[in-house]
């Protein structure tokens, strides 16, 4: 019965392990996630061709026999956890390969494309987002945090500045009008007191020398 329960254990994704999206948007944190439950349960050697099925010879012992029915055993298992997370359409496409490896190629080479097309078109749309011209400036000021905290989760990452620029961008042109004549307001209001203080400086001096 333990045996049972410690094969099925081995041969099933922890839910940590997201499915993968079929447009490849979250490729980048389900290939941390899926690598790192797949190195815990020991069978990560299948996917990277370090653990490649063992030689024997013509007459093979019992040790060599007992080592490649294990081999093929972890092949299994390994299969069984590659397509468990993986969409319908990726899984007929791949069933055709013999082994884990070429299996595992095929995912990588479709996936990394993927997911860089993915990442760049997420990573724009935040960027140019905006609030609508008579939406609730807080609610979507919240929504927008959240979407970068969830971006984030994928892969894709937002710089602070990236982020602060697009908060200032993302205003209501009403609101960006206004905004923007109180930023020139206060510009020009610095500039003024820049001024005064050097012709301030000038006149102190030029009375100084005077004396």
């Amino acid at each position: 019965m333990s045996t049972v329960i410690t094969s099925s254990l081995s041969d099933t994704l922890p839910s940590t392990v997201p499915k993968l999206d079929a447009e490849g948007g979250n490729w980048a944190i389900f290939l941390v996630r899926f690598m790192d439950a797949v190195e815990a349960k020991g069978f990560w050697g299948h996917f990277d061709g370090t653990s490649p099925v063992p030689v024997t010879t013509s007459e093979p012992t019992d040790a060599e026999k007992a080592a490649k029915t294990q081999w093929e055993k972890d092949e299994r298992s390994a299969k069984t956890l590659l397509t468990q997370r993986l969409p319908d359409s990726t899984v007929m496409e791949i069933h055709s390969k013999k082994t884990v490896k070429e299996r595992w190629e095929v995912v990588v080479k479709e996936y990394t494309v993927k997911g860089h097309y993915a990442q760049t078109e997420m990573r724009a749309k935040f960027l140019t987002s905006r609030c609508p011209e008579k939406g609730n400036a807080k609610e979507f000021l919240r929504g927008l945090r959240l979407k970068k905290e969830e971006l984030a989760q994928v892969g894709v990452k937002i710089s602070d500045d990236d982020y602060l620029s697009t908060i200032m961008s993302s205003r209501p042109d009403a609101l960006a009008n206004f905004a923007s004549v109180q930023m020139s307001w206060t510009l020009m209001s610095e500039q003024w007191r820049a001024l005064a203080s050097s012709e301030k400086d000038l006149m102190f001096r030029s009375t100084n020398t005077n004396r």
